[in-house]
């Protein structure tokens, strides 16, 4: 018994969600505003900011520590400046849509090796190919 994929069919067939991906006519557009927010220091350093201090208030909030209102507007402060920036703006556009493309290509490998078939939106999570709630790739919200 062979319990090896058959990986060159596997590859083949990736390669063809590859280049149905490349052809996407949003394609361009996501890349573009990811390589000008790769080539734009300040977006990156206003990006930089925000995280950091978002990260902090959560590594307080997971240690039950409380965290007081200066802390707070200083993190709404530096968030209000992210998306202020049409740069960082636009990257985080791009980016959740990069990341919705992932979560579902992923999600759809992870159901198919558990359920054992190909599975339908519905084993996907209530007609939402997304998994429901939230922003949503398939546009269901």
């Amino acid at each position: 018994m062979n319990t090896t994929f058959e990986m060159d069919k596997i590859r083949e067939k990736t390669e063809e969600l590859c280049r149905l991906i490349l052809e996407q006519p949003a394609f361009p557009d996501i890349k573009a505003k990811i390589n000008s927010f790769l080539m734009d220091k300040e977006a990156q350093a206003v990006y930089d900011e925000a995280i950091e201090k978002q990260r902090a208030l959560q590594e307080k909030q997971q240690q039950g520590l409380p965290f007081d209102e200066d802390e707070f507007a200083d993190f709404q402060a530096s968030r209000e400046k992210l998306y202020a920036n049409p740069v960082a703006r636009d990257f985080l556009s791009a980016y959740e849509e990069v990341d919705k493309l992932q979560n579902l290509i992923v999600q759809y490998v992870m159901k198919t090796i558990e359920l054992e078939k190909v599975p339908t939106e519905a084993d996907l999570g209530g007609g939402c190919a997304c998994g429901g709630g939230g922003a949503c790739a398939c546009g269901a919200d």
